[in-house]
């Protein structure tokens, strides 16, 4: 086999190469966003309807998050900085894993994680599991939360 011929299958064989790489890489890519997709959907096809709403009213130091900002709460929610965190933040004040927010049986209830600057529900320490009403101020670290319905 002479050269030119043998750098020409080689050329050939490195697009073929290539292509299946980016297909590989499509592939997963799609596959992710089709998984992010589907998170907040329920089994039946539809979206998950919010619970409630967690609607900042003083950011104090924080300059990630702003005045007026809206979370959406799930049934079980939690905030932190950590990844696994329903309402994450990324905020030096804020713990990896902060706050939960449950609702059971027509009531919220605000229980801090073990932060170091713990969670208030109207400046009352959540250590245990606090019931909490629409209107009432939670406040995570230094940042203060309006609970609404």
């Amino acid at each position: 086999m002479q050269l030119p011929v043998f750098l020409l299958i080689l050329r050939l064989l490195f697009i073929v190469l290539l292509y299946l790489f980016l297909m590989q890489v499509v592939i997963a890519i799609t596959r992710d966003l089709r998984k992010t997709a589907a998170i907040g959907d329920n089994p039946d096809g539809s979206r998950q309807i919010a619970l409630g709403h967690l609607i900042v009213v003083d950011s104090g130091p924080s300059t990630v998050v702003q005045p007026g900002m809206r979370f959406d709460l799930d049934q079980n929610t939690t905030i932190g900085r950590g990844p696994t965190n329903t309402i994450q933040i990324s905020d030096n004040f804020i713990s990896s894993e902060h706050s939960r927010l449950l609702f059971r049986n027509g009531v919220w209830y605000v229980q801090d994680a073990g932060s170091v600057n713990g969670t208030y529900v109207n400046n009352q320490p959540a250590r245990e599991p606090v019931p909490a009403r629409a209107g009432d101020i939670v406040r995570v670290g230094y940042i203060q939360f309006k609970l609404t319905q």
